[in-house]
């Protein structure tokens, strides 16, 4: 089983000091630093290696929705006009979730919590297979929300 951790954290770069990104941790190792090494073959392939990870957390300042239910995969939590049923995890580093973001499957069962089908829409060649499935246990990932909103 996957282990995940969600944490509000400084939004850093060219943010007002006051904003905060939702951090993500998967297996201990920073979420878009994993995301980059997926897509690095692709965006060497492309020419554009800089662009590879290029993501920070979701802003909650920018964006006005129920972010639980945003990383639960809820119903009208798209936030780009990507493919209906995927979310959003990661914005780009503009911070606008629409320009470029990681979009996946979250798929809520009895038990866990997946996300998988990851796609970069504004690059739809670039190749994400092998990359996840991630698999958390529920409660878990539950409590990690719970004690970042908390």
């Amino acid at each position: 089983m996957d282990e995940v951790s969600f944490e509000l954290a400084p939004a850093g770069g060219n943010y007002d000091e006051e904003l905060s990104q939702i951090k993500i941790t998967v297996n201990g190792t920073d979420f878009p630093e994993l995301v980059r090494q997926a897509e690095l073959p692709s965006a060497r392939a492309d020419g554009e290696e800089e662009l590879a990870g290029t993501y920070v957390g979701l802003v909650p300042g920018y964006i006005r929705i129920d972010l639980a239910s945003q990383f639960l995969g809820g119903t009208g939590t798209a936030l780009s006009a990507g493919p209906e049923g995927k979310t959003a995890l990661l914005s780009c580093d503009c911070g606008e979730v629409g320009c470029s973001p990681l979009l996946a499957r979250v798929t809520v069962d009895e038990d866990t919590i997946t996300w998988d089908e990851f796609e970069q829409p504004t690059r739809p060649d670039w190749d994400y297979n092998g990359f996840g499935p991630f698999t958390f246990a529920r409660g878990r990932y539950e409590q990690a929300l719970l004690e970042m909103f908390g």
